[in-house]
């Protein structure tokens, strides 16, 4: 049977299987989806639980013989099994085949997977696992379904988030379900009113790195020279690399330069914000940064960045740092500083 990760605690409730495969890249989901499986066990009895981390020397063969060896303080166990890469080698897929086709009824076979394809389902391992129990799947959360999962995991929380809120947690956050969660965690923590504000964010991640870079794009967008050059230097001093800043930079800038493309076009300023998702608390920030920089300038700022790019890999001449200083003075000043 083969599940989607929120259909799981529903399926734990009504009855336990006696294998489980949890496949899938994303950490955060694939712990929740084993702690609630292990949860579900335990409440059912199953007292012992033996972990194993599978690495280039595992020994299957040891491992079946421990699965086979009555349990010392419980009539039933699970045997946790975590193949990180998804790869248990030619011995170590012919262990699990058998240990599905022949399943033990005291022992709980829970095998995750840190990597997963539609190519892996095909494999005969697999097939066996997801025959004999339940395939949990665990696709990547993709940009555009970031912003909704963030909004039920608050709300499951009891947390009542602003759709502002919600939209700029999941840009801070670059799509790390974890960082997100830890983020949602921290709120829940302060013990505060449950409704949620771009505010309650901005105070909320003021101490990450993440948040410095966007602190920084904020005072581009903003012209905020002082403040701009103040928050890299810290930036720089701290060690924060330099890649994240300018990739930060360059996607606020884009859609700065989308917009005012197509409003240069004919199209309606609302419209444009509203075919780019600009969301009302950032457009006055965007309108800034158009009313300073002509259409040529938006090409001079992405030059920059493509050498800022380069400097950073040693592909280029220059200090990486410095260039970003004299474009941030370029974004805030066109008039007072002409770039390589």
């Amino acid at each position: 049977m083969a599940l989607r990760p929120e259909q799981l605690p529903s399926a734990l409730e009504r009855d336990l299987s006696p294998v489980y495969l949890l496949a899938g890249a994303e950490p955060l989901l694939l712990q929740e989806c084993r702690d609630a499986v292990i949860r579900a066990a335990q409440e059912r009895g199953y007292a012992e639980r033996s972990v194993h981390e599978v690495s280039g020397k595992f020994d299957w063969n040891q491992l079946a013989e421990e699965s086979s060896v009555p349990s010392l303080f419980s009539s039933q166990k699970i045997l946790d099994i975590r193949l990180p890469t998804g790869k248990p080698g030619a011995d170590g897929a012919k262990v699990l085949t058998a240990m599905a086709e022949n399943p033990d009824p005291d022992l709980l076979l829970l095998v995750s997977s840190g990597e997963w394809s539609r190519a892996m389902r095909r494999l005969k391992w697999t097939g066996k696992l997801a025959q004999a129990g339940v395939l949990v799947e665990i696709w990547p959360v993709r940009p555009q379904e970031l912003p909704g999962w963030i909004r039920t995991r608050m709300q499951r929380a009891g947390l009542k988030p602003d759709r502002e809120a919600v939209a700029l947690l999941a840009e801070l956050v670059e799509g790390n379900l974890l960082a997100a969660q830890q983020e949602i965690d921290k709120l829940l923590m302060a013990d505060r009113d449950p409704r949620v504000t771009v505010d309650d964010i901005t105070r909320s991640v003021a101490n990450s790195a993440r948040f410095d870079a966007f602190r920084l794009v904020e005072c581009a967008l903003n012209g905020k020279l002082d403040e701009c050059l103040r928050v890299a230097s810290g930036l720089q001093r701290t060690g924060v690399a330099i890649q994240p800043v300018y990739a930060a930079l360059y996607r606020e800038l884009m859609v700065a330069a989308d917009v005012s493309s197509a409003a240069s076009s004919g199209e309606g300023e609302a419209a444009a914000f509203k075919r780019w998702r600009v969301w009302p608390a950032r457009q006055g920030a965007i309108r800034q940064i158009m009313r300073r920089l002509p259409a040529e300038g938006f090409g001079t700022v992405f030059r920059t960045l493509s050498l800022i790019d380069r400097q950073s890999k040693g592909r280029a001449q220059g200090d990486a740092w410095q260039t970003l200083d004299r474009l941030l003075w370029f974004i805030c000043r066109p008039g007072e500083v002409v770039l390589p």
